[in-house]
Parts: C-alpha cells; structure tokens; sequence
C-alpha cells in the first residue's frame, strides 16, 4: 500500500513539475497579446503625446509584462500601443522605472511571418539613449538587421522613432513602413498578413546581454477602409439621371408633335 502510495505522491510530483515548466515557457516565449489595428491619423514621432491633437487617440491598447532571462524576474509592466495608417505601422512603448539607466534602449524586432522562433526575427527599429541623466536626452534611432543573432547598422534607414523620460515614466514611439519593399534588409509588411513582433528593453549596447527583457506580441496588418458611400452624393447623381431622362423624354415628345403636325399640314395642302 505505501508503495503504490509513492507511485501516486511521485507522480503527482512529475506532473506538477511539467506543467510549471511548461507554463513558465509559454509565459516567456508567447506572444500575449494579439493586435488588430485601427486606422488613424499619423502621430509624431517625438516621445511625447498630444492629446489635443488626438495623437493615438484610436491606438489599440494592451498591458503586457517584458520579462527576462531570469526565473525570478517579475519584468516591467508595460503599456502597448498599436495604430496604422494606409502607408505606416505605429507603436508605442511606455513604462515606468525608480531608476532608468542612462544608456538605455528599446527595440521592436519584426519576424518575416507570424513564427516567434529567434531565426524569424531579422528586422530591428531601436531607440537608444547615450545618456539619458543629462537634461538634453541624447538618443538615437537605428535600423539594424540580425544574422545569426548578431545586430548589423542597416545603410538604409526606413522608419522612425524618439523617446522621451518624464519623472519615472518613459514613452517610446515607433513608425514602421507597410507594404514598401524598396530594402531587402528590412521586412516588408503586406496587408491582411499577421507578424510576430519582439519587444526589447536592454542597457548598453544592442549586442551585449546587458539585463536584456523581452515579450512578444502578433500584429494583423489591416487593409485600408473603404470609402464610405456619401448618401446624398448617391441621391444627387441618381436624381440627375432621372432629370435628364425627364428632360430626354420631353424633348423627344416635342420633336414627335413637331414631326405629327408637320404632317398633318402636308396632307392639308396637299388636299
């Protein structure tokens, strides 16, 4: 009995174990969220959010945690924003630290599909601050591409992005362009198709391990809206169409009487 006890208590053991591992996995490698963006008016890309202006006002908003390496590490709590326009992808990363490091940066790497293996991740936008405890806050936006894991200065920069720190809270903002493929380094994002998208927060160099933190999210890239149908443009042109027909007919009418009355006084003098 206390045998087959032990079988059941080690089992259990196993299991638990399993399935922790499995859930620890699919928390640090998943893509949590998934996003459909809206269309809305470009923002600019300043590090900062005009509400007045309506800046991301029709954004996509998700919470998600960038995490690291580490089995312990509970990660920064991170808001996500997502937009688009018919030509460009925009994203907004903003969170909140006690102490920012001077040399911090945040980067986007896009995956040529929806795979979320590293291989797959071979475009990079990066924001990266020289010394963000200076009141100028010296940064720079870079477009790297990615072989074999090692970052590469694209010579052809496409895209944008800044970022700026306000007390504890900073705001990183992205354009990435859509279905523009003049780059072969860069990753074409076409309409209708989902990406894999890699958010990265590091210190110091993009290629260092510098307590590096990651998550990964999914973009839909949504086609263009269609026009809406102006109902009274609608009504306008069909009304025309019936005037003009009206028209067509009367007229048509008056020539027929003029042809029957030519006629008629023919036959009169005729008679």
């Amino acid at each position: 009995m206390k045998k087959k006890n032990s079988k059941i208590i080690l089992f259990l053991i196993v299991f638990n174990l399993l399935f922790l591992l499995n859930f620890l996995t699919l928390n640090g490698c998943a893509a949590v969220e998934s996003f459909e963006p809206e269309h809305g008016l470009a923002p600019e890309i300043d590090g900062e959010i005009d509400t007045s202006a309506k800046e991301w006002e029709n954004a996509s908003k998700e919470e998600i945690n960038i995490i690291g390496t580490n089995p312990t590490d509970k990660g920064i709590p991170t808001s996500i924003w997502v937009m688009q326009n018919n030509s460009d992808l925009f994203i907004s990363v903003q969170f909140e630290l006690e102490t920012h490091n001077p040399q911090e940066f945040v980067g986007i790497m896009i995956s040529s599909s929806k795979s979320e293996s590293n291989s797959s991740f071979t475009d990079v936008k990066i924001v990266q601050f020289n010394d963000l405890s200076i009141a100028y806050q010296n940064y720079r936006f870079y477009d790297y591409y990615v072989i074999d894991g090692v970052f590469y200065l694209d010579q052809e920069t496409n895209g944008d992005g800044a970022a700026k720190l306000d007390g504890n809270k900073i705001i990183y903002e992205f354009r990435i362009p859509i279905n523009e493929s003049v780059d072969d380094k860069d990753v074409t994002l076409d309409f209708g198709e989902i990406y894999a998208f890699k958010i990265i927060y590091g210190e110091g160099s993009v290629n260092t391990n510098t307590n590096k933190k990651i998550n990964i999210i999914t973009i839909e890239i949504e086609y263009p809206p269609k026009e809406p149908t102006n109902i009274w443009i609608l009504v306008h042109n069909i009304l025309g169409i019936i005037i003009f027909m009206g028209l067509g007919a009367i007229f048509g009418l008056y020539i027929y009487k003029i042809v029957v009355i030519k006629r008629k006084y023919r036959k009169k003098v005729s008679g």
